[in-house]
């Protein structure tokens, strides 16, 4: 997947859904491709808290890595909190897409729709 890709796709997770507040794009190295919020929501995490929060997601993405023989790979991982929604979503074997919503989002119809774009822009 190109840059642009990578551009278009967090792009898109921001018009995917109103209820999104955050969205990263790293590697699996926890390189940053992207990150940022939406405009109008008050953060819960100040910048360092929420990069530690990637992180934290990405040594569990890199755990759950251990037992793909067994039990196949993963498709997405979801935190529920009071205050959001965390969801962390493979882009090919190479990056991840971390998302944090409110609450309340519809689930089912959200992570089908990321998932759809997901795939879309790995064809692209």
């Amino acid at each position: 997947m190109s840059g642009e890709t990578y551009d278009e796709l967090y792009e898109s997770m921001f018009n995917l859904d109103p209820n999104v507040r955050f969205v990263a794009i790293l590697n699996l190295q926890g390189k940053l491709v992207h990150k940022g919020h939406r405009r109008d929501i008050q953060n819960y995490l100040n910048s360092l808290d929420q990069m530690t929060s990637v992180q934290h997601a990405l040594e569990s993405w890199h755990l759950r890595s251990q037992y793909v023989e067994q039990i196949g790979l993963t498709k997405y991982a979801m935190a529920i909190y009071e205050k959001i929604r965390r969801y962390t979503v493979p882009i090919g074997q190479t990056h991840l897409l971390y998302i944090t919503t409110e609450p309340d989002i519809s689930h089912e119809a959200f992570i089908q729709n990321v998932l759809n774009l997901v795939e879309k822009h790995k064809k692209d």
